[in-house]
């Protein structure tokens, strides 16, 4: 039976996205604490209802695989020693699940997982170091509910099959939202006592429960603070940007000169610019600016206005933090804008 929640909210109430970064809740741990006795006391567990005996064995085996000991009488796999795996080793696991789920006789379940974890294999070499172990992370926290849903029956093309699928889909966005933040201790520990509920709700089979209560709220709060932390190192970053030009042009705004000022920016440095050559033998001349501890560098517009006579332009930087910069002379006034394309862009 479907348990039923009174509304809540999981971020504290008077935090605004207006709050430095480092000073507001990211959870409400009342919320958290709540939800866990709901869980535990609805008696939501790993159910053997939604599998047969087969599958309940299915279960057994491939989680077994995925947490045995990495050595001949060592300890079971755990959290820690998951993240600091080599990317060899992660793979090797990450196949061991796809291998288990194809062998579920619920195929539409098992290819949705199968493509989840394709997915997060994708994703990973993808990332720095500090989102990279937050992902995984979060990815181990959610393995012994996906080799659930791999042995689910469901029953193909149902209702609770497009649910089933939905969750794994709201899985995913977690994941890349868990990826583009960087969370204190305590905002990761919050996270994790949210994503087990969250967890334990897709593993019992309450999707809609799974997605209204905990998954929705969850990647509202983490895409505002994705947003305010990126926001907030932008800041620093044209603060960098102007106190270069200033010394190394003598700009008291963040402005440049075409063709005069590119002779001096040619250094590395807050901001320069520099010519590469092109696959076809063409030179290409490039702006780049640093902006460290920016997860998604392609976020990030340079916006350009040229003093003589307004013209502006916006100039979407590529994974490096650089941008094809061919403009014709004139004095530019620089300009930086957080502004994310497509499902990640602000909702």
């Amino acid at each position: 039976m479907p348990v039923r929640v009174p509304p809540h909210k999981l971020i504290k109430e008077g935090t605004t996205s207006a709050d430095p970064p480092g000073n507001q809740d990211l959870f409400d741990p009342d919320f958290l604490s709540e939800l866990e006795g709901l869980v535990a006391g609805s008696g939501m567990a790993v159910s053997s209802a939604l599998a047969s005996q087969s599958g309940l064995r299915g279960i057994r085996e491939a989680l077994a695989l995925f947490f045995a000991p990495m050595a001949p009488g060592g300890s079971p796999l755990d959290e820690v020693s998951f993240v600091r795996l080599a990317p060899a080793a992660l793979n090797t696991l990450c196949s061991g699940l796809v291998e288990s789920s194809r062998r579920s006789a619920q195929r539409e379940a098992a290819q949705a997982v199968e493509s989840f974890v394709v997915f997060f294999q994708t994703l990973v070499p993808t990332l720095a170091e500090e989102p990279a172990r937050e992902v995984k992370a979060t990815f181990f926290r959610l393995v012994p509910t996906l080799v659930q849903m791999a042995w689910h029956e469901l029953g193909s093309g149902t209702e609770r099959s497009r649910e089933s699928g939905e969750a794994l889909r709201l899985l995913e966005t977690i994941l890349l939202e868990v990826s583009s933040v960087r969370l204190a201790p305590a905002e990761s520990e919050l996270l994790f006592r949210s994503l087990d509920q969250l967890a334990t709700l897709v593993a019992a089979g309450e999707y809609s429960l799974a997605r209204d209560v905990v998954a929705t709220p969850l990647l509202g709060i983490l895409r505002k603070n994705r947003v305010a932390r990126s926001l907030f190192r932008l800041m620093h970053v044209e603060v960098a940007v102007q106190v270069y030009l200033k010394e190394r042009l003598g700009h008291t705004t963040p402005q440049i000169r075409v063709p005069e000022d590119l002779p001096g920016l040619a250094d590395f440095g807050p901001v320069r610019v520099f010519d590469e050559e092109t696959p076809d033998g063409a030179r290409q001349r490039y702006l780049q600016v640093q902006l460290p501890d920016l997860p998604i560098l392609s976020d990030i517009v340079l916006h350009v206005s040229r003093s003589e006579d307004g013209a502006a332009q916006d100039l979407r930087f590529d994974r490096l933090g650089s941008v094809p910069f061919g403009l014709g002379p004139g004095l530019y006034r620089l300009g930086l804008v957080y502004e994310p394309e497509g499902p990640r862009g602000l909702s």
